[in-house]
């Protein structure tokens, strides 16, 4: 299920809040049944999770902050971003995550070669601002802020993620 965030509504995504975002973008996410496999590295609920790990809804708003929308693409890019930004991601949680979105996650959460390459971007970004550990913040304070000035707190400029 691909999704712009630019093609889905024509106004200004930045002046909105950010719980009014979530609700115009991701109408049918709820309904996701997510598989045992990523939840067992991906969920903070799950004692093998990975670092970056990070609830559903809270992906989400980061989707939403990033400025990416729903192709593996995006997805690819806002866990190396969620990972990138968790200073106690080392090189062996990276091997794992690509080991087992590459070869062992179902279809469609299995990443390709080019998607673990946006991973690796999203990686990068999320070491290069200067907020870390975004995965712990608690986005339930911030739902009546805009999205723009959650991007200025966080230090996100959607120019850079949308070139990356």
């Amino acid at each position: 299920m691909a999704f712009d965030l630019d093609e889905a509504f024509q106004l200004d995504i930045a002046q909105i809040s950010l719980k009014k975002a979530h609700s115009l973008v991701f109408k049918l996410h709820e309904e996701i049944k997510i598989p045992f496999v990523i939840w067992l590295l991906e969920n903070p609920n799950s004692q093998l999770a990975l670092p970056g790990k990070i609830s559903l809804i809270h992906h989400d708003y980061i989707h939403i902050l990033l400025g990416r929308g729903l192709s593996p693409e995006d997805e690819a890019f806002v866990i190396g971003f969620t990972m990138g930004n968790d200073l106690k991601t080392n090189q062996l949680h990276l091997f794992i995550y690509k080991v087992f979105s590459r070869f062992i996650y179902p279809y469609p959460y299995k990443l390709s070669s080019l998607d673990l390459k946006i991973f690796s971007l999203g990686f990068i970004y999320g070491r290069k601002i200067k907020y870390k550990q975004i995965n712990e913040v608690n986005f339930e304070i911030y739902q009546d802020e805009s999205i723009e000035y959650l991007r200025n707190i966080f230090g996100i400029n959607q120019d850079e993620t949308k070139a990356m």
